[in-house]
């Protein structure tokens, strides 16, 4: 990172809230702020001709690894990652050792993070270490800095459990974050029900599973009032049903892993381990539906489901593999290719930057004069090769390795200073 006075020349502006979207300016860097067709004396000048600037990305629903899995990633390299994939802010999921279930965690991850370029938002566990018995203390964990609620994959089986904590949320701040599923119609399945697993001969989870959880959990919304998020919805009945919900003024919002958008349950023929993820990469038509939901505003959020996993939990037969890639250096680039033909760049800023830090009532940063430089540089339209060597995430789980991916990013600018690498 540099703090010198940087100066890009003629830079396309993506932010669908600033006074110069889709307009072409001189944007300079000074001291951390934004500095709009003023003439500069800078340091570094950059030719930005072929270069967009947006809003530095926030990703959603990101798993770390310190405490408890360090092997898995820690704070720093996470950071890495992050900037490295144009994310500049990110909320970290509870799913650590221990928990964070507690306000004592909560400002110690906060602590953890602050030590780098990137915002990390801890979210505060639902429950108890997560057990999905006893209401973990949300207004305390609120009051140290989580603005999200969350079991994160664990779906709440009890539903007294979710009917107390929307009720509570109210009160006491803070959005509740629910994974959609009855976990017991999973059936044994480690992949999508349906022609694939059929033609490969596993066991197929059906979507219905999802679809199920996703009614409870939206009834007790619509009950009390209250606002629901519903973390990676995967099936083209979930996107049918969140709609309606809208539709009839229930306070749902929702996301979608950016996988999702690029893959399909086709491309497990291999049995590359680093598609297996939960929920299960599932139709083409589910897929099609999703990248529906994104363009018409029923899906709000697009994030990477970011978790990293060491070689021995994924160089194993297929089944018995972990869930999850290591997503957020590709979260950007992978929307951007799948949806490439029909989807405005504006819409992928608005799901990646704008909407989540809005879910959870941070500061959205603006491409204005004299606003803070909280950005992200790249080209919309390059295509480049993903390599492994790429990766500055401390796991290598990733299933865009040797995929050609379009949108390439080339630097951020943070609270840290400003980065580009050569265009």
């Amino acid at each position: 990172m540099t703090n010198k006075t940087v100066l890009i020349k003629n830079i396309l502006v993506i932010d669908p809230r600033s006074s110069f979207n889709r307009q072409r300016i001189d944007l300079g860097i000074v001291e951390g702020k934004i500095s709009i067709n003023i003439p500069l004396d800078a340091e570094t000048e950059i030719d930005g001709s072929n270069l967009a600037v947006s809003p530095g990305l926030f990703d959603f629903q990101v798993s770390g690894g310190e405490p408890g899995h360090e092997e898995k990633e820690t704070v720093s390299t996470l950071a890495a990652a992050a900037l490295n994939g144009g994310v500049t802010g990110l909320q970290l999921m509870p799913n650590l050792v221990p928990a964070t279930d507690n306000r004592g965690s909560v400002e110690y991850l906060k602590s953890l993070a602050s030590r780098t370029p990137v915002t990390m938002i801890p979210a505060g566990a639902l429950s108890v270490n997560l057990e999905g018995k006893d209401m973990a203390e949300l207004a305390d964990m609120f009051s140290g800095g989580a603005r999200g609620f969350t079991d994160d994959k664990k779906s709440i089986k009890n539903p007294v459990l979710l009917h107390l904590a929307l009720q509570y949320a109210k009160i006491s701040g803070g959005l509740i974050l629910t994974h959609a599923e009855e976990s017991a119609m999973r059936l044994g399945g480690k992949i999508n029900e349906g022609l694939m697993s059929v033609q490969i001969g596993m066991i197929g989870a059906p979507s219905i599973s999802e679809e199920i959880g996703l009614m409870r959990n939206l009834a007790l919304a619509e009950y009390h009032q209250a606002e629901i998020h519903i973390l990676g919805i995967s099936s083209k009945k979930s996107v049918s049903l969140i709609r309606e919900a809208k539709a009839k003024g229930i306070k749902v919002t929702c996301s979608v892993y950016a996988h999702q958008l690029y893959f399909s349950d086709e491309a497990l023929a291999g049995f590359d381990s680093n598609l297996k993820v939960w929920p299960p990469l599932r139709s083409e038509l589910d897929r099609q539906a999703l990248i529906e939901g994104v363009q018409d505003g029923t899906i709000d959020v697009i994030s990477s489901d970011h978790r990293p996993e060491t070689i021995e939990n994924k160089a194993v037969e297929f089944g018995f593999a972990s869930d999850g890639i290591s997503g957020i250096e590709t979260l950007f680039s992978a929307a951007r290719t799948a949806m490439f033909d029909n989807t405005e760049l504006e819409t992928l800023i608005q799901c990646m930057a704008i909407s989540p830090r809005e879910l959870l009532g941070v500061q959205v940063p603006v491409v204005e004069h004299q606003q803070t430089a909280d950005l992200f540089f790249y080209n919309p339209d390059e295509e480049f090769t993903f390599s492994k060597e790429q990766l500055r995430s401390k796991s290598k789980n990733s299933p865009f390795i040797g995929k050609t991916l379009k949108g390439k990013i080339y630097g951020v600018s943070t609270n840290s200073g400003c980065t580009i690498s050569d265009i």
